[in-house]
């Protein structure tokens, strides 16, 4: 496109009409952008926003949108491994391409694309090591086992044991870890062990404790949210009612996809302990909070969960 065919473009914008050529020909003759021979701290920064950018696109919008955005970040992202930089960059690069890792494999396993979440865990656990982050690779660690802990309880057991282990972890995510295991210990009937990891996941949780500058979406509800999910899997029914019923209510619009994933859940209590009215509602509740997500995880389980209830 020349300078002529620029302002025609413009003009026509500008006048309410439009061009019968399709959009993706002002993308002709636009390659990938050329990987940097020396890597420094803008292009370090540069990946730590793009982690924090698809973080919250994930969390909004679910990971069907999310990850178009992630997935071409993170590409841009592994190229800048092979360039030049100071021993310190490098370090900091790894740290911030497996934490873009880390949530682009989210945003696929949230897609359904369990196979490629596995591969990008892989890529995201093997660049954490290669960086100074305890918590990082902790976390890592916490959502490989989400993504195998359903039909792996053990596996999963170990894997956030492993990264309990590690004694540099900070509070806030030693938390999250001891309520997750509990969650996948519940899961192998271990009931008393799980239960004495969610005091465990309480009591750090309430404490003052330094938050890492990735972990931004580690607030509050996440935490109530992980501890409460671990009580259902513990089938601690009324508690976890309880406990989703003051949580929801607190989900803001910037967390829609968990909201949705909450309202699931107790809509599944409700209707387990026969409260099959409340269910039905919270089930057309959390269908129009769908709307305007876009995850195929908590749309079968809505799926799923709709037809138990009319059966």
């Amino acid at each position: 496109m020349n300078r002529r065919e620029l302002l025609a473009a413009a003009t026509a914008v500008l006048a309410g009409t439009t061009t019968p050529d399709p959009l993706a020909r002002l993308l002709d003759g636009l390659g990938a952008p050329d990987v940097p021979r020396q890597v420094g701290r803008s292009e370090v920064e540069a990946v730590r926003q793009a982690a924090t950018v698809c973080t919250t696109m994930d969390l909004r919008y679910g990971g069907e949108v999310a990850a178009h955005v992630s997935g071409g970040a993170l590409r841009w992202a592994v190229s800048l491994l092979d360039a030049s930089m100071r021993a310190d960059t490098r370090v900091e690069l790894c740290e911030a391409v497996g934490a873009l890792a880390d949530r682009t494999a989210w945003t696929y396993f949230d897609s359904g694309r369990t196979r490629c979440a596995h591969r990008l865990s892989a890529l995201a656990l093997r660049t954490a090591d290669k960086g100074a982050d305890p918590d990082l690779r902790a976390h890592v660690l916490l959502n490989m086992a989400a993504q195998v802990g359903d039909a792996l309880p053990g596996e999963a057991v170990h894997l956030v044991e492993v990264a309990l282990s590690d004694r540099r972890v900070c509070g806030l995510e030693r938390a999250n870890l001891h309520a997750s295991l509990a969650g996948h210990l519940a899961r192998t009937g271990a009931r008393g062990d799980a239960l004495r990891h969610i005091t465990l996941a309480e009591k750090l949780a309430q404490r003052d404790s330094d938050r890492p500058a990735w972990a931004h979406f580690l607030t509050t509800e996440h935490m109530d949210s992980i501890i409460t999910l671990a009580l259902m899997s513990a089938g601690e029914d009324g508690e976890a009612i309880r406990r989703f019923e003051d949580l929801i209510p607190r989900m803001g619009a910037d967390r829609l996809r968990g909201k949705a994933g909450r309202m699931i859940d107790l809509a599944a209590l409700y209707a387990k302990t026969d409260r099959l009215d409340e269910a039905r509602d919270l089930v057309g509740r959390a269908e129009a909070v769908l709307s305007d997500v876009r995850s195929t995880r908590a749309t079968d389980r809505l799926t799923a969960l709709r037809r138990r209830i009319t059966a």
